[in-house]
């Protein structure tokens, strides 16, 4: 009947991708993006140009490989890929929202269990229920739940750093402004 109790609806967060290992998540994100002119936003240098030498190594030239920070109207691709998290979730949401201002655009995140952000989540175990579960190497998880729960932790990182340093890799971030 009357909606005066409803929240208002928030754009979503896409489903987060999650592979055992980086390695898992380079494979399937190259051979997916190559099936159709794609867009891959990194966040840490490093990144950036270990995804360079694979789509150089693979001659996919149709790729565009962006930082999130050039992100714009121009460079939008049908297929947009999130080749990794950011730790805080002000620069994740924020390239998110850019790309879901182009409705055809459709996103994907991914991540993997490597990660610092997992490691801060107990990896390990994360690991070894993954396998109990019976999930092969090569596929992935994506769940509303892992989604929530990587956002949840985001959250308690934007509440802890104070002052953020810059880093040119994911891992050298987690030791300069977590300390761990």
């Amino acid at each position: 009947m009357f909606s005066f109790f409803k929240r208002e609806k928030s754009k979503e967060l896409p489903a987060i991708m999650v592979f055992n290992s980086k390695v898992q998540l380079y494979k399937w994100l190259i051979a997916d993006a190559v099936q159709s002119p794609s867009t891959i936003f990194y966040f840490f240098e490093e990144t950036g140009n270990e995804l360079r030498a694979l789509l150089d190594a693979a001659r996919a030239e149709t790729i565009k490989l962006l930082n999130w920070k050039d992100a714009n109207k121009t460079m939008i691709s049908d297929k947009a890929y999130i080749a990794e998290l950011y730790p805080l979730s002000g620069p994740y949401t924020n390239l998110i929202n850019s790309l879901q201002q182009h409705s055809k655009t459709s996103i994907q995140a991914l991540s993997h269990l490597d990660g610092p952000i997992f490691m801060k989540m107990g990896g390990e175990k994360l690991k070894t229920l993954v396998a109990r579960l019976g999930i092969r190497e090569d596929e992935s998880i994506s769940h509303a739940m892992v989604t929530r729960a990587i956002s949840n932790l985001q959250s308690k990182l934007d509440q802890k750093v104070v002052a953020e340093r810059e880093a040119n890799s994911i891992e050298d971030w987690y030791r300069s402004n977590v300390g761990a």
